[in-house]
């Protein structure tokens, strides 16, 4: 059963100022085949897909940034929201946290997948705005627009970029397995963990109340 985050605010009188999350398999679905992807680009296997098309030379940049322009689009219409995310985003709103969405995509399939699964949250940051996880910026431009210190947001995410942004931001970080067994290495960086949003909150207030602050 979820708690709600307002039974722990009057117990604890603690929370943290801000939820900034990933957006592709932490909030909505995603299918995009990166190793498809890697092959059309000519992307070695485990490089950076973004970074190795951004040294590119400029025709190859520009083909490479049009097929993976194309596999996000097409992946954006067919998004759906991961279930329990709308009443999660909802209870942390309720109780004045800020909440915003950093992700890798491009600002156009971003939208889309907004529009269609209806999430809202008050700042959205993509590849478009700010260098990409897991460069920390986008997050500590956030945290500097809000005028909240980094050790006082927590990043979500599903991937190691997530993970490694957050720590590179001097901020917390969740690891959102969405039931991924056994959990991968990188997933140890993460501060905590939780497999289903109906477990998010308990998670969130077991750990806020209990860890040392960075």
């Amino acid at each position: 059963m979820l708690e709600t985050l307002t039974t722990i605010i009057e117990s604890k009188l603690l929370k943290p100022k801000s939820l900034i999350f990933d957006l592709d398999d932490t909030l909505v679905s995603s299918n995009l085949d990166f190793a498809t992807i890697r092959e059309q680009i000519g992307c070695p296997p485990g490089n950076d897909i973004l970074k190795f098309t951004q040294n590119l030379p400029l025709p190859a940049r520009l083909e490479a940034e049009k097929i993976i322009y194309g596999h996000e689009m097409r992946d954006a219409e067919s998004a759906t929201i991961i279930q329990g995310v709308e009443q999660v985003l909802a209870e942390l709103a309720s109780n004045s946290i800020k909440l915003a969405i950093v992700t890798r995509n491009s600002n156009q399939a971003t939208q889309i997948k907004l529009q269609r699964t209806g999430i809202k949250v008050d700042k959205v940051i993509t590849r478009e705005d700010a260098p990409p996880k897991p460069a920390p910026d986008a997050l500590l431009s956030i945290a500097n627009d809000w005028q909240i210190k980094p050790q006082d947001c927590i990043y979500v995410g599903d991937f190691r970029y997530d993970l490694e942004a957050a720590l590179n931001a001097n901020m917390h970080a969740a690891w959102f397995s969405n039931g991924t067994s056994p959990a991968p290495k990188y997933s140890e960086m993460a501060h905590f963990s939780f497999a289903h949003y109906d477990e998010f909150i308990e998670r969130l207030d077991n750990y806020w109340h209990s860890a040392r602050r960075l």
